[in-house]
């Protein structure tokens, strides 16, 4: 399967070639005068047709029966060498772990005659497609080489003669079979456009708020002056968010169970519209977990804002971390992926952040949209913003009722389930950063607000292909711009400065785990991370003071921006849902 990441070039066969090719057959297999099923071999790029020259997969549109050849939204051999590696894949497995190969991503063009119907969403009526495609992957074994091996034309720069071969590798008499002779996925309904399906409203740019009016500064000819057609290039927002998300899970493991997802979104939705997100699309996994629920009661309350998405996908593997085969979140990379490529080019930018992640606009900031002015002025297309896990204040959770036994705490040390009160929010509780001011240290786990229309490959937390980094180096000078040949960081991305501009507090959800032994640890008489929030009184860190009068630790600190105006504004908010 992991052939599939690398593009292949085909030829289109005449029935002469065919001929000649598979030589004289029976009447039993020799295809009918009236046959007109077009044939492939696969070739070299000097013989491929133009659409063949690098792709996968050829697409049958059914009922009409036409062919188009995939294309790939990245050549991924090519990011590979941009990357630095020496191979996109080896014979040993799994000794290669790439961002940029952790999802899949291809297009079928739609034929010329099929395109007006889909686009409109006239091919979908009554729910019920009328259009479908067959894929058809044409297989071959993966290349382990080096990547420039077999690069396509737009890359021939790059590309080195010795190495792979097609002709030896193929053959130059590689007839791919017939579609009904191969394997395939069938049947695949084409759905409308995602805004006719999803967001009808933002169609009419005369039905949206004049704010959201004002950000469609470039047209396409297609569209008239109220931003109304088929063109694509009008931006319907200014500023979104994707979300994958679900009332109830596990963490990995199968630790602990986490039922708070209703909750959580309500009041992450709530502050981000005050921070100046203008639309948010919810892709609601709860379905994979349970039947019974579902996120859909809190999406209601924000029509025409939220967009949720039943999304059923399971996560493949829910291991720990520290295993031979550790656990991933498949299904939200398919989410992002889904969210980015379908309402991403309707939006100027893109954030991606979970439901446990707030950004706080800092500084002379009280909303995002005046940062993004300036970044557009600076020319950044990518902020980022680092993630360090801030802990609950023990003054805004439930009295802890202490549990036993390794089942619940995971050793012999008693702990608590950290609750925090109907009344308190999350943004309240979990304000106290174990970092003050710009973060020194940060996991690897990053968030991201970017330019989709600049960012081609997005991993949760990274960017791993952009708009420069898929640019050979001919069209990088033509462009003005320095060509490098291995991009470790993206020149048109920087981080937030967390002290003027903004910040990510990130409140995770604590495990019973995590609590264990926290009296001793929280009071520096055992060995462990005390991972009850008890914040720096002003001045305390500056003069070595580290603990309170009673003994316990202190151990992070209060942003007073998030406790003077954001949790105020927050809980007037969600006082105005409930009234």
């Amino acid at each position: 399967q992991v052939a599939l990441f690398q593009d292949v070039a085909v030829k289109r066969l005449t029935t002469s070639e065919i001929e000649t090719l598979e030589g004289s057959a029976t009447d039993n297999n020799k295809d009918s005068p009236t046959d007109t099923t077009t044939r492939y071999r696969l070739a070299s790029h000097d013989e491929a047709d133009d659409d063949g020259m690098s792709t996968r997969f050829i697409c049958r549109f059914k009922p009409s029966g036409e062919e188009t050849l995939s294309t790939y939204n990245v050549n991924y051999e090519f990011a590979t060498l941009r990357k630095g590696g020496q191979h996109s894949f080896t014979k040993e497995g799994r000794d290669l772990k790439s961002l940029h190969t952790s999802q899949f991503l291809f297009q079928c063009p739609v034929p010329p005659s099929l395109q007006s119907q889909i686009k409109d969403g006239s091919s979908v009526q009554n729910d019920v497609p009328s259009i479908f495609v067959d894929l058809i992957p044409i297989r071959t074994p993966p290349r382990y080489g080096n990547p420039i091996e077999f690069l396509p034309p737009r890359y021939k720069e790059h590309a080195v003669s010795e190495g792979f071969n097609p002709d030896d590798a193929w053959g130059r008499e590689h007839i791919l079979p017939k579609i009904v002779d191969s394997g395939r996925w069938e049947n695949l309904p084409i759905c409308k456009p995602s805004l006719h399906q999803y967001e009808p409203h933002a169609l009419d740019m005369k039905s949206l708020p004049s704010a959201q009016k004002s950000i469609a500064k470039v047209k396409d000819p297609k569209d008239d002056e109220e931003g109304n057609g088929t063109g694509s290039s009008v931006k319907k927002h200014r500023l979104i968010a994707c979300v994958w998300a679900s009332a109830s899970y596990h963490t990995r493991g199968e630790r602990f169970s986490i039922d708070d997802g209703q909750r959580r979104l309500k009041e992450w939705l709530t502050y981000n519209f005050m921070t100046g997100f203008d639309h948010i699309y919810v892709y609601d996994n709860t379905m994979a977990h349970t039947p019974d629920t579902d996120l859909s009661s809190v999406t209601n309350l924000f029509p025409d804002q939220v967009t949720r998405i039943p999304w059923r996908a399971k996560v493949c593997n829910n291991n720990k971390n520290n295993v031979d085969s550790p656990g991933e979140r498949s299904s939200q990379y398919a989410a992002e992926s889904s969210c980015r490529l379908r309402f991403g080019p309707h939006a100027e930018w893109l954030g991606g952040f979970d439901i446990d992640e707030y950004l706080i606009p800092l500084g002379k900031y009280n909303s995002v949209p005046p940062l993004l002015d300036k970044l557009d002025e600076e020319g950044t297309k990518i902020i980022n913003f680092g993630s360090w896990r801030a802990w609950p204040r023990r003054k805004f959770i439930e009295e802890p009722k202490t549990l036993t036994g390794s089942r619940n705490c995971g050793n012999n040390q008693p702990c608590f389930e950290v609750r925090v009160p109907p009344e308190t929010t999350m943004l309240q509780a979990y304000n106290c950063d174990r970092q003050r001011g710009q973060k020194r240290k940060v996991m690897p786990a990053e968030k991201q607000i970017y330019r989709p229309d600049y960012v081609k490959l997005h991993f949760v937390h990274f960017t791993t292909m952009t708009e420069l980094s898929v640019m050979s180096k001919t069209e990088t000078l033509a462009a003005g711009l320095k060509y490098r040949p291995r991009i470790s960081s993206d020149p048109a991305s920087r981080y937030s400065d967390e002290e003027s501009e903004g910040t990510m507090l990130h409140t995770k959800a604590m495990a019973t785990q995590d609590t264990a032994g926290w009296q001793k640890a929280c009071k520096s008489e055992a060995s462990g991370t005390c991972r009850i929030g008890n914040p720096y009184p002003p001045g305390a860190f500056e003069d070595n003071v580290t603990h309170d009068e009673d003994g316990w630790l202190y151990n992070c600190f209060v942003n007073d921006k998030v406790d003077d105006y954001w949790v105020p504004k927050l809980e007037k908010a969600l006082a105005d849902h409930d009234h």
